[in-house]
């Protein structure tokens, strides 16, 4: 179900007409006009907070939910707890967005070239800071600290003519597998087949992006309820870790 904007608190209402006024006046955007009608929106944590999700489950990397749905573009307020990490994904048809933060975040960017993942560059976003994004865009975000914080999302197609979902066809990087995963869900770590519908084989990552991954990975495992079938996958990407360090 679409939301009015007229429903939202006031910084959050006005940084989406800002965007729907943009559309009407130039027919599109680019990821740099986006972030700067992101930050002239000023946007201020009260007025997310009722779109916090800290009580997300263990199973979801961070909470994740939808504030407006244009159509074209969406906006959306992530939750972060201390050692949450999205995994390594790209956005869908996204071809303008931003990302604002509200905390301390650790910001991975990668490169893929021929199926090789090799790490961009590493960074520690501060509060208040934006970042760009298109679909071109590999990245992982995550809480590195203590405290809770929320970030802005907003992603927009300018070439959907049929309104549908900006962030589907997101590819998440499934490295303990050597895969790609296509998804419509969140850029979550060991998604269920229900939200994969296809995958691309045989992508590898240098040694130092798998140790990285790992080690968020083998995080996330550690939170869960004790199962076989989480001692089998832990059990996994420890083996594949030792490969990799031994190698």
């Amino acid at each position: 179900m679409k939301i009015s904007s007229y429903t939202l608190p006031k910084s959050l209402h006005r940084l989406v007409e800002s965007i729907k006024i943009a559309i009407q006046n130039h027919g599109q955007l680019s990821p740099k006009r986006a972030k700067e009608l992101v930050l002239e929106a000023d946007v201020q944590v009260k007025d997310m907070m009722h779109y916090a999700d800290f009580d997300h489950p263990v199973e979801d990397c961070y909470g994740r939910k939808m504030v407006f749905d244009g159509g074209t573009f969406e906006v959306m307020v992530m939750s972060w707890n201390p050692g949450d990490y999205s995994s390594i994904h790209n956005h869908g048809y996204t071809q303008w967005g931003v990302v604002q933060v509200f905390g301390n975040a650790a910001h991975f960017l990668y490169n893929e070239k021929n199926k090789l993942v090799s790490f961009a560059k590493k960074e520690i976003l501060t509060k208040g800071e934006a970042i760009k994004v298109n679909n071109a865009l590999i990245h992982q975000m995550g809480n590195p600290g203590s405290e809770q914080y929320l970030s802005l999302h907003v992603y927009g197609a300018n070439d959907m003519h049929v309104p549908k979902d900006v962030t589907a066809d997101a590819r998440n990087y499934d490295l303990e597998f050597d895969r790609v995963a296509h998804t419509t869900g969140g850029a979550f770590f060991n998604l269920p087949s229900s939200e994969i519908y296809d995958v691309e084989e045989n992508i590898r990552c240098t040694p130092a992006v798998f140790v990285n991954y790992a080690n968020q990975l083998l995080a996330y495992y550690q939170r869960q309820t004790p199962s076989k079938h989480i001692t089998k996958l832990k059990q996994h990407v420890l083996s594949k870790l030792a490969d990799v360090v031994l190698d």
